[in-house]
């Protein structure tokens, strides 16, 4: 069953990029901080862009795309429809998807994002987004903050007059 699910969608995206335009870009590793990708401009059709990153430590991450609607007078200029983002790790699909969604510790590691959508105005379409990445503290951060904690509390227990 899993290799047919991920045949399915090898087979979809492959049909989808072969009748649609498709760029490649890559973020670098990220960290804690809010990371912008956008803004990307696409003729007119179908289009699937990859957008690669590597996450340096264990984290909580948003996702988040979004169409730049452009309209001059009664005529359309730069629009998009049907935008999608979905994020893979290698060639497994994470089963996150939207225009908008998050991911609880999401483990170090290289991943990329699709982005799908179809640009309608006369002049083709632009998007952007953003990736918001939190580290999640590790065992040994809690561990080290509880025994600091502990040794605090020992020290001012000996120092009170009895």
């Amino acid at each position: 069953m899993k290799l047919v699910k991920q045949l399915l969608i090898g087979a979809t995206i492959l049909l989808a990029a072969s009748n649609a335009q498709a760029a490649t870009y890559n973020l670098g590793t990220l960290t804690d901080s809010y990371n912008e990708f956008g803004s990307y401009s696409v003729a007119k059709g179908s289009f699937s862009d990859t957008i690669n990153f590597s996450l340096a430590n264990t984290s909580d991450t948003d996702f988040g795309v979004g169409s730049i609607f452009v309209k001059v007078g009664n005529i359309v200029r730069r629009d998009i429809t049907g935008l999608t983002l979905s994020l893979f790790q290698g060639t497994t699909d994470l089963g996150l998807s939207g225009t908008d969604f998050s991911a609880t510790a999401l483990a170090a590691g290289d991943y990329h994002l699709l982005v799908t959508g179809n640009a309608t105005g006369s002049q083709g379409g632009t998007y952007g987004g953003g990736i918001n990445v939190s580290p999640v503290p590790e065992a040994n951060t809690f561990a080290m903050m509880l025994a600091g904690l502990g040794l605090m509390g020992f020290v001012a227990r000996r120092r009170r007059p009895l």
